[in-house]
């Protein structure tokens, strides 16, 4: 037998309205019969008491000052107190009507909203992919055959003419220092190993390269759960996030302890990001688009992203991914990165 926590979102909406309505209209009944036992009981108790007549006699000595017709005053009084609080509350209901609508169409837009986000950060990935690899055939070549050229100038002017090799050797310092150049903007713009590796190996090669350009910081990365096929989304999204992290730690922190873990548990993936540094005021307003882009990462896939700190006592990033959303959001496989294929080209 089906209960209610089978059914659909649909299903349950109206039954959760359902409900509400027979509660409302329960509510509505109760205060008729209340209304009724008073007017009844106040009756019974006039005519047991004979309160008409007595307050005639009492009223009769200020008989000029009319205050015998106070009591048909006061009932047209109450009647319209009652028509004043029926128009109040049809209102009330009303604007309650419209907020609902009104909330119903903003979480409608919402939902657009983050669809469109992550259809445009996966078209983002997508074109930053192919840009790295129009720089790796057309740059990456170009920059080769420049070196291979210069090495065979210096290898025929070798002993013959100091200063032709001494240009040639220029050359070819020049030419690895130009490719040195572009391989690390193919790698900031693609990483490669997050095609060729998967994620916690191409987390555990960032840390790794981070670790080495700031020796003065100890970094750890502890990953647990199931990490494969999460999803090109999910994939992209978790490193985006621990590169900007680690990027801000170098730039703000201050820090000599970090530590990066990604736990999967069931179908949701928790990444954190900690550290020892100064902290930040979470209360403050700030300009930078750091953040402000890895929520809106995050929130693209339906995730969560909180930050936790103490000034002075560090900072500790927390991101929650539902994994199923970014296993829906791309079923393509990747391509392989350019920067990957400029591995094994000699240089």
């Amino acid at each position: 037998m089906r209960t209610m926590e089978d059914a659909g979102p649909m299903t349950r909406t109206s039954g959760a309205l359902f409900v509400g309505r027979q509660t409302r209209w329960g509510q509505a009944g109760r205060d008729l019969i209340a209304v009724a036992v008073a007017t009844l009981t106040t009756f019974l108790l006039s005519a047991t008491f004979e309160v008409r007549e007595w307050m005639t006699e009492v009223t009769r000595p200020v008989e000029h000052y009319q205050m015998d017709e106070l009591p048909l005053t006061f009932a047209v009084l109450a009647l319209a107190l009652a028509w004043f609080s029926l128009r109040r509350w049809r209102e009330a209901e009303r604007e309650l009507r419209l907020r609902v609508e009104a909330q119903a169409q903003l979480a409608e837009r919402e939902d657009e909203h983050r669809l469109l986000a992550q259809k445009y950060m996966l078209v983002q990935e997508e074109e930053r992919r192919s840009l790295a690899r129009e720089l790796h055939d057309e740059m990456g070549q170009c920059l080769n055959a420049i070196k291979l050229d210069a090495v065979s100038i210096r290898n025929v002017a070798q002993g013959r003419d100091p200063e032709v090799e001494a240009g040639a050797n220029a050359i070819i310092e020049l030419s690895a220092h130009v490719y040195d150049v572009v391989r690390s903007i193919m790698q900031r713009l693609r990483p490669a190993a997050l095609d060729a590796l998967g994620l916690r190996d191409a987390i555990t090669d960032l840390v790794g390269q981070w670790s080495r350009r700031n020796p003065s910081v100890q970094c750890r990365f502890d990953a647990t759960g199931e990490l494969n096929e999460l999803g090109e989304a999910v994939n992209i999204t978790v490193y985006r996030l621990v590169q900007e992290c680690l990027t801000n730690i170098v730039k703000h922190a201050r820090a000599t302890h970090v530590t990066v873990a990604i736990e999967r548990t069931g179908d949701v993936l928790r990444v954190t990001v900690s550290d020892d540094g100064r902290g930040m005021e979470l209360g403050v307003k700030r300009t930078g688009l750091g953040l402000l882009g890895l929520r809106e990462r995050v929130e693209a896939l339906a995730g969560k992203l909180e930050l936790h700190s103490v000034q002075g006592n560090g900072l500790q990033v927390c991101a929650q991914l539902p994994v199923a959303a970014g296993a829906d959001a791309s079923r393509q496989p990747p391509a392989r990165s350019a920067v990957a294929e400029g591995e094994g080209q000699e240089r």
